[in-house]
């Protein structure tokens, strides 16, 4: 990893100072985070929405097994 340096108004370090103590992160972990954050989400290779909820998938305990393709669970759907 290189190291770069940025100068910030004395307000916003305070922020992401504050922001990272909150999230239980450095403050260096917490603004390379936020760059990468702002170049996936301006940039071109922007995450699927797997990538975006894989850790909910499979989380949901109990429910019909056949939800998917079973007309009698999709009854009054989208009315």
């Amino acid at each position: 990893m290189s190291t770069a340096t940025i100068s910030l108004p004395v307000e916003l370090k305070a922020r992401a100072a504050t922001a990272a103590k909150k999230a239980g992160m450095s403050t260096a972990r917490f603004v390379r985070e936020a760059v990468e954050s702002k170049l996936t989400t301006d940039g071109a290779a922007r995450p699927s929405l797997y990538e975006l909820t894989k850790d909910l998938c499979g989380s949901v305990k109990g429910g019909p097994r056949d939800l998917s393709n079973k007309k009698k669970h999709l009854a009054g759907y989208g009315k």
